[in-house]
């Protein structure tokens, strides 16, 4: 399914085609994939690396989607910024954690701008739709000097092929698998300190 949507919108042109395809999705989606408990085992994995890793540290969750990962951090010690390019999704976010809502962007990790940087970047399943190269260069702005980058993928062929080019940009990678058995998916999560 991922391949055949990759491949879709690989033949759009431009963000704001990207940007309407991801409006459609989450608006018709939301509540069947990505609300459901199968969501939180990977999520539950970054959550508690960046808890023991980054105590009261930041977070820049890009392509946060309906804020999973800030409802896992929300009462933490962890100041949390969620970006993503649908205005859907950041509807979902704000509608699902009101007491978050200045924390959720509209905004493309490419273009977006802030004062701060960041303890750490998360990826979770959004390497496969955008250019990983550019992504890169946007975490050596957006990260402070030691920070860490944690990325999430799908287990299959691209984000497999993906995960050589991710670890090339860590220092001392630590890497988990999660399994959701009911749903007979798996995810591979990279995360250590971002080396550009």
């Amino acid at each position: 399914m991922i391949r055949a949507e990759r491949e879709h919108i690989a033949s759009l042109a431009g963000e704001a085609a990207l940007k309407l395809y991801w409006e459609k999705r989450y608006h018709e989606t939301y509540e069947s994939l990505l609300a459901g408990r199968s969501e939180y085992g990977r999520y539950g994995v970054v959550a508690e690396y960046l808890l023991r890793m980054l105590p009261g540290g930041s977070v820049l969750d890009i392509g946060c989607g309906p804020g999973t990962l800030a409802g896992l951090l929300q009462h933490s010690t962890l100041s949390y910024t969620g970006l993503d390019i649908s205005d859907e999704a950041i509807r979902l976010a704000k509608a699902r954690f009101p007491e978050m809502r200045e924390h959720f962007h509209t905004a493309s990790y490419d273009t977006f701008r802030s004062e701060e940087r960041y303890d750490a970047v998360v990826a979770a399943e959004i390497l496969y739709y955008i250019d990983a190269e550019l992504f890169f260069g946007s975490c050596g702005r957006l990260l402070r000097h030691g920070g860490h980058l944690v990325v999430t993928v799908y287990d299959f062929e691209e984000g497999r092929r993906l995960l050589p080019l991710v670890t090339s940009r860590m220092k001392d990678p630590f890497r988990a698998e999660v399994y959701n058995a009911g749903k007979e998916l798996r995810w591979h999560i990279v995360a250590g300190v971002f080396s550009a």
